[in-house]
């Protein structure tokens, strides 16, 4: 139990760590990880957007649990090893691609929050208002790329 709570804090971390060097901003100021570290001071600004990615996780693996069973039995029954596990996978798929279009507008606001790198942190719904205006104002913007996420989400 200990080591899964360490290896999930050293995720966070380098999760956050790059977004930051993947935001074209902070090209010139960060040079690599180790330079990351000393830009980003305290406990807060490692684990920035911490809540978002527990929001997600957790409202993606409840849908996923709830609609499995439902849809596995709407695809016909394998009789064979092979088929059960075309179906499975088939299930899995669809439900990896409607979990990720569904929850895409939070890895959108969770994007936005890790790419900041001031002190104070942004609350859910200063982070969503901005990300807003930054769309103008549009839903429809916000799912910018969603295609492309939901192809890899059938893939992966």
């Amino acid at each position: 139990c200990i080591i899964v709570e360490y290896w999930k804090q050293w995720y966070q971390r380098r999760v956050r760590g790059q977004s930051l060097l993947l935001t074209p901003a902070f090209h010139g100021k960060i040079k690599n990880t180790f330079d990351l570290r000393h830009h980003l001071t305290s406990i807060s600004m490692w684990y920035r957007g911490l809540s978002l990615i527990l929001i997600r996780n957790c409202t993606t693996n409840s849908l996923f649990f709830l609609l499995r069973s439902p849809l596995r039995d709407l695809l016909p029954p394998g009789s064979s090893r092979q088929t059960r596990f075309l179906n499975d996978f088939i299930c899995g798929a669809m439900l990896g691609g409607l979990n990720s279009s569904l929850i895409y507008p939070v890895n959108v606001v969770k994007s936005y929050q890790q790419k900041q790198m001031t002190r104070q942190n942004q609350s859910l719904i200063a982070s969503c208002k901005a990300v807003l205006v930054e769309r103008n104002y549009k839903i429809r913007s916000i799912y910018y790329g969603v295609q492309l996420n939901f192809t890899r989400a059938l893939i992966t």
